[in-house]
């Protein structure tokens, strides 16, 4: 009897115990939940703040660029002075390479951020190499670069007209970077099946065994240190990978060092109001342009 009524105390005296244990777990457990959603309102607050910072440094950076680039543009044309006209042209220059700079820097960090997003528009290849040409039209004149452009594909087709703009802007500085005096670049725009492929191939210093498994990695640079002799801060390439992969589009190369590299982008096609990409009415546009007219 007296073993029996020891047992029962054992066993309610467990219950307790295991009741007690699942009290501090629930009150745990509550403590946590209460301290992830605190952690989780920070985290939206931080994400909210730094959108908000991107934007601000966006606008702060961008209008006094602007503001310089029309500056510089104003000297040149409006003086005789060769002095003045020598500044403002090298006003112009350097305005337009911190406007590159500060457009893959502001990109780079939005795509680290997760606050990059996608816009489908109309995209006429065209008009985006008249744009480039004339943001790179220093580095063109500097080292007599003879760009040629094959497009055939829709004139206007529904992409990310800012990030196209952005790749193509990166692959054509990176080959006329790498690129010898009295060379050329080729860029050529096809139709595929389900979108768009883009090809840009120098005839440069190419890309070493050694340094094919870096290019895509943010930073990196060839040449670096004491040996350090192309300007940029090593982020075209991986800002081209990004972006590429955002669009869901893929990126490949083929290089033989001292010999030049070639570069393929296919993008998938965006959606727009119901409307693909190409339409039966789009018309084949093709050119073959010489860019040292500057």
């Amino acid at each position: 009897m007296e073993l029996s009524k020891l047992s029962n105390e054992m066993l309610l005296e467990e219950i307790q115990n295991r009741f007690a244990q699942r009290d501090a777990i629930i009150a745990d457990s509550k403590s946590m939940m209460k301290s992830l959603e605190e952690m989780n309102k920070k985290l939206t607050k931080s994400e909210e703040n730094r959108s908000k910072f991107m934007s601000i440094i966006k606008n702060e950076f961008n209008n006094p660029i602007f503001s310089m680039i029309s500056l510089s543009k104003s000297l040149i044309k409006s003086s005789k002075d060769e002095k003045v006209q020598f500044i403002g042209q090298s006003l112009y220059e350097e305005s337009l390479m911190l406007n590159f700079q500060i457009k893959n820097i502001i990109t780079a960090a939005e795509i680290e951020s997760g606050t990059i997003d996608i816009q489908s528009s109309k995209v006429c290849f065209s008009d985006v190499l008249l744009q480039i040409k004339e943001e790179l039209q220093y580095p063109i004149l500097h080292k007599k670069i003879t760009i040629n452009s094959n497009i055939q594909s829709a004139d206007d087709i529904h992409l990310d007209r800012e990030k196209v703009y952005l790749i193509m802007l990166n692959l054509l500085s990176n080959a006329i970077e790498f690129s010898g005096l009295d060379s050329k670049v080729n860029v050529e725009i096809s139709k595929k099946d389900e979108g768009v492929e883009i090809v840009v191939e120098d005839f440069g210093e190419g890309i070493s065994e050694d340094e094919k498994e870096n290019i895509f990695k943010r930073f990196y640079q060839a040449h670096s240190g004491m040996n350090r002799i192309h300007r940029g801060q090593g982020l075209g390439l991986s800002v081209v990978a990004d972006l590429v992969q955002l669009l869901d589009g893929k990126v490949t190369y083929e290089s033989t060092y001292g010999h030049g590299t070639r570069f393929w982008i296919t993008l998938p096609k965006l959606e727009q109001d119901g409307c693909g990409l190409f339409d039966e009415d789009d018309f084949l546009f093709a050119s073959n342009e010489n860019f040292t007219e500057f």
